[in-house]
């Protein structure tokens, strides 16, 4: 069924509202679920700190934060453009490698305090590391290397967004069912599309609109990142903690719908 009422869309049983007053409940109650992805944003740009280096850029401050605004693009003038096996490549790969395990570590615990009474700070069992490290660099290979390496215009560029932006609904719950279900790789992919496909409405506007929300934040840091100016430290710092809370956010979102959609699939 499909309701469009007052303030809310309805669509298998499930409420945008409702998802919306039980994230923003778990939100005020656990004040310190910021740090999780904050801690794992401090990550991400320490790892492209040593990608950064090893393709000899210039360090200093504001060139190397100039450079981490638009990673993408570094990484496709460095290292997919002319592809070539080079050491800087091979850190590359590394990096890249460790940001997937360490996102597991660090996104394991904080979907269990998301869910649970306490703050978990490490993940239950190493199989479920190799599990979810394994999506996660399935997902960032699909998710950014392709678009990144991909035309950044044409026909062709927007069929490569369109098409991970299918993807990236497809599984917006393939990571909760490893954690909470203790699934592998191949049947968590397939749990997530049969409980996207009971209430895809919903995770279409909650996907769609925090990817909305990150596309702006990144746009309007960038009018200050293109200048001429000196970057001033407390910039990325209130960039990385906005994006934070976006994802925060988009998280406390997808798990009420995660659990709703569970709570339909039982007999």
């Amino acid at each position: 069924m499909l309701y469009f009422g007052t303030g809310y869309i309805r669509t298998g049983g499930v409420t945008i509202a409702e998802a919306f007053r039980r994230a923003w409940g778990r939100l005020i109650r656990k004040q310190w679920l910021i740090f999780y992805p904050f801690a794992l944003a401090i990550m991400n740009i320490v790892a492209f700190l040593a990608v950064y280096a090893g393709a000899g850029g210039r360090l200093r401050w504001s060139d190397f934060l100039s450079a981490a605004y638009n990673r993408g693009q570094f990484v496709e003038d460095h290292f997919l453009t002319g592809l070539s096996l080079t050491p800087a490549l091979g850190l590359t790969i590394f990096a890249g490698l460790a940001v997937c395990l360490l996102a597991a570590m660090i996104r394991a615990p904080y979907f269990r305090a998301i869910a649970g009474p306490g703050y978990p700070l490490a993940p239950r069992a190493w199989n479920e590391i190799g599990r979810l490290s394994l999506f996660y660099l399935f997902s960032n290979l699909v998710l950014w290397i392709l678009p990144v390496a991909g035309p950044s215009g044409g026909a062709l560029g927007g069929i490569i967004l369109f098409f991970a932006l299918i993807v990236a609904i497809l599984v917006a719950f393939a990571d909760y069912a490893i954690v909470f279900e203790q699934l592998g790789f191949g049947p968590a992919l397939r749990r997530s599309f049969q409980l996207v496909r009971r209430q895809w409405i919903p995770v279409l506007l909650v996907v769609v609109v925090f990817q909305l929300l990150a596309l702006g934040l990144h746009a309007l840091y960038g009018l200050y990142y293109g200048g001429t100016n000196q970057v001033f430290l407390l910039l990325p710092l209130s960039q990385l903690l906005i994006e934070s809370l976006i994802v925060l956010f988009a998280d406390l979102m997808l798990i009420a719908l995660y659990e709703r959609a569970r709570l339909t699939m039982q007999p």
